[in-house]
């Protein structure tokens, strides 16, 4: 077993592991190339900086749900989130300008994260549970807030943000483009990161170790809350109106694109490049039904498909890793070999990459 497996438990064998990523990759270049055959306008300047754009919402979103799925834990609400603080965005810059109405939905992000790490880490709910709850919470908030009608935004400089092209490149995916590398340096290279993946993958070890588990697993949340708020400012500068039901589908497309990438719902095993490329399979999916005029409910089945085959490869992988290594999937601090996993992980955190 290599260097990362055995440094990282829950991480299945690389054999196993780099057909998962190849799968990914060669789905995702066999859609690009039939679609390419299909339309002649997929592979324009014009449209890939459409999908570009259209997956900077998902993409965002996407790379808080890795962190998030890394430390063991899910956050379901981020559909209510991003509606809600879009609502509060158009209500402040209405009534008072753009930028402030900027500042009030990331400061309302960070608190919205704040409260789910809360609820998960000090309350001790089941953080699908707690953020199901939460999600419908927001969402109601939106609409109540709003009148369950879109706000529009009366000064288009937002607008004008989003839909700025630099390069032909539209900014949303610049944006995209710097969240994806702070991601990858906080959980590939630093301390931090490495002890996301030893939460995630056995807590109660990690724990035993001397990690202080609570705080590390509030930390994501707290980040998706952020992202949550940037996620929010480019839909709502894109479309220049904050609507209380846009984020319904956000939930059920970020999961399908971070777990196709091969971030394990079991938690401590992932890599923000593959969350990216599970990004872009879903983004190139939903381009091409746009392209070939199909009906978008084939969308949600495609979705709905993808997380279930997902899931099913991740749980093969977790099972095929047990076989190798139980007892350092055993789950607890006491099982035999639970104390020397953990400090190994914690070991190899400290010394950093390399």
């Amino acid at each position: 077993m290599s260097g990362r497996a055995r440094r990282f438990p829950g991480v299945a064998a690389p054999t196993s592991q780099t057909l998962q990523y190849y799968a990914v990759f060669l789905v995702l270049l066999a859609i690009c190339v039939a679609l390419s055959l299909a339309s002649n306008v997929f592979t324009t300047i014009e449209n890939l900086g459409n999908v570009s754009e259209q997956v900077s919402v998902v993409g965002v979103t996407a790379m808080g749900m890795t962190l998030l799925l890394v430390s063991g834990n899910i956050d379901l609400s981020m559909g209510g989130q991003v509606a809600l603080i879009g609502v509060i965005v158009a209500l402040v810059a209405n009534g008072s300008n753009t930028p402030a109405g900027m500042a009030a939905g990331i400061l309302v992000g960070l608190l919205l994260g704040v409260v789910n790490g809360l609820i998960v880490t000090r309350l001790g709910v089941n953080s699908l549970v707690a953020t199901l709850g939460s999600g419908l919470a927001f969402g109601g908030l939106a609409f109540l807030l709003s009148g369950s009608q879109p706000i529009v935004l009366t000064d288009r400089s937002l607008q004008d943000l989003m839909n700025l092209r630099l390069i032909r490149i539209p900014v949303p995916a610049y944006l995209f483009a710097v969240v994806i590398a702070a991601t990858a340096w906080f959980l590939h290279t630093t301390v931090g990161g490495r002890e996301l993946f030893a939460v995630g993958a056995n807590p109660e070890a990690a724990r035993y170790a001397g990690l202080r588990v609570d705080r590390l697993r509030f930390i994501p949340f707290v980040i998706m809350g952020f992202l949550c708020a940037l996620a929010s400012l480019i839909l709502t500068g894109l479309l220049n109106t904050a609507d209380p039901g846009a984020g319904a589908r956000l939930p059920l497309d970020v999961i399908a694109a971070t777990v196709v990438g091969g971030v394990s719902i079991a938690g401590g095993r992932g890599t923000v490049f593959m969350a990216v490329v599970g990004v872009l399979l879903i983004g190139v999916v939903s381009n091409g039904f746009n392209l070939l005029g199909l009906d978008p409910n084939y969308q949600s089945i495609f979705s709905g498909l993808i997380i279930i085959v997902a899931v099913a490869v991740d749980s093969a992988l977790q099972k095929r890793a047990a076989r190798l290594s139980p007892a350092a999937l055993s789950g607890g601090a006491d099982a035999p070999g639970a104390a020397p996993v953990a400090a190994t992980l914690i070991e190899d955190a400290r010394r950093g990459p390399g």
